[in-house]
C-alpha cells in the first residue's frame, strides 16, 4: 500500500513519524535558542567593546609606524615657593612629615599624584612622575625652599602610544585594558557560534575562516626571524 493510498488520520497519528516530527522541532528550537543567545550577546559585547577596539586598533598601527608622525615635543616648567613659615616647620620636623608636607604641596599646586621614585640628599629632593606620553618631575630645593616643576609631553600619538601598552598609566586605565581584552575574546567566541550555526547557508564560512588562521602562521613561519 503506498503512502498515498494510507487515510490522513492514521498517518497523522503514525508514532514513528510523531517522534521524528517533535526530534526535529525540538532540534530546531535548541538552534533558534543558541542563534538568539549568540546575536544578543555578541551585538551587546560589541556595542559596549566597539569604540576600545577601534582605539586599539589605531593604536596598533601608530604603534607598528612610528616613523609616520612627527614628534611635537614640549616642555613646561614652573616654580612654586613655600612659604617661610610652612619652610621652616619643614626644616624642623622627620624626613616623613616633611616628605608628607612637600607630596602634599605639590599634589594641592600640580596635581601630580604618587611619585614613581623619590630621590633626595642635603641639597634637593627629586620627585619622579612617570605620565604616559611624557614625563613630570619637581624638584625641591632645600635651601631656597623652593618647588621647581617641569612637565615634558611628546604629543598625542606618543600619549595614546602609551596608554595602549598600558605605560604609567595607572590601575584603572589597566583594568581598562582588560575589560576590552575580554570583551574582544567574547565577541570572537560569539561570532565563532554564529558562524558555526549559519555556516550550512554559506559554502565560504569556513574557508575564510581557514584563510584568517593560516595567513598569520604563514608569516610568522616564512618571514619572522
Amino acid at each position: 500500500m503506498s503512502v498515498a493510498s494510507v487515510p490522513e488520520h492514521k498517518r497523522a497519528h503514525n508514532p514513528k513519524r510523531s517522534a521524528s516530527k517533535k526530534a526535529a522541532e525540538k532540534k530546531s528550537n535548541k538552534k533558534s535558542q543558541w542563534a538568539r543567545w549568540s546575536r544578543t550577546l555578541h551585538w551587546t559585547s560589541s556595542a559596549i567593546g566597539l569604540v576600545a577596539l577601534l582605539f586599539f586598533s589605531i593604536t596598533g598601527v601608530t604603534l607598528n609606524h612610528p616613523d609616520w608622525f612627527k614628534a611635537d615635543r614640549k616642555t613646561v616648567s614652573r616654580v612654586v615657593t613655600l612659604p617661610e613659615s610652612s619652610h621652616a616647620d619643614w626644616l624642623s620636623t622627620t624626613e616623613t612629615e616633611q616628605l608628607q608636607l612637600l607630596l602634599g604641596v605639590i599634589d594641592k599646586e600640580f596635581g601630580l599624584g604618587v611619585p614613581r621614585q623619590i630621590d633626595r640628599d642635603e641639597v634637593e629632593w627629586f620627585f619622579d612622575y612617570p605620565r604616559p606620553g611624557g614625563v613630570a618631575s619637581v624638584v625641591y630645593d632645600v635651601e631656597l625652599g623652593e618647588l621647581m616643576f617641569e612637565s615634558t609631553s611628546d604629543g598625542s600619538v606618543s600619549l595614546i602610544n602609551d596608554l595602549h601598552k598600558g605605560r604609567h598609566s595607572g590601575a584603572a586605565w589597566s583594568l581598562f585594558i582588560d575589560v576590552s581584552a575580554i570583551l574582544g575574546v567574547f565577541m570572537s567566541i560569539t561570532g565563532l557560534l554564529l558562524l558555526v550555526l549559519y555556516a550550512p547557508k554559506r559554502n565560504s564560512t569556513w574557508p575564510l575562516v581557514g584563510l584568517g588562521l593560516l595567513v598569520p602562521m604563514v608569516i610568522y613561519v616564512v618571514f619572522v626571524p
